[in-house]
């Protein structure tokens, strides 16, 4: 997932295109429509969501390639739990 400037994130996959689009189109990111604003995206839950455990910057990656969902249960688990945060967060203003 990536912030935008004003605060938004925007969720993407492998090819970096918004969640949902399946098009081979230039995507555009700023687009409101692929906009999203949550809150409880502090910190500590950036930690939790990105793979390196660090969760700075502009962008979060919820796994790499060593920690592939598809390579190991383990890994699966590890993903659905990072999920599973994202769907308990409620849309709103960022914290």
């Amino acid at each position: 997932m990536s912030r935008n400037p004003d605060g938004s994130w925007i969720f993407f996959n492998r090819k970096y295109k918004p969640v949902g689009v399946v098009t081979t189109d230039w995507a555009d990111w700023g687009d409101p429509r692929h906009k999203i604003f949550l809150k409880g995206l502090g910190p500590k839950t950036l930690a939790k969501l990105a793979h390196d455990g660090v969760g700075s910057g502009e962008r979060i990656y919820f796994y790499d390639d060593a920690s592939n969902p598809e390579r190991s249960t383990t890994n699966m688990d590890a993903y659905l739990n990072k999920l599973k945060i994202l769907i308990g967060l409620k849309e709103g203003g960022s914290d």
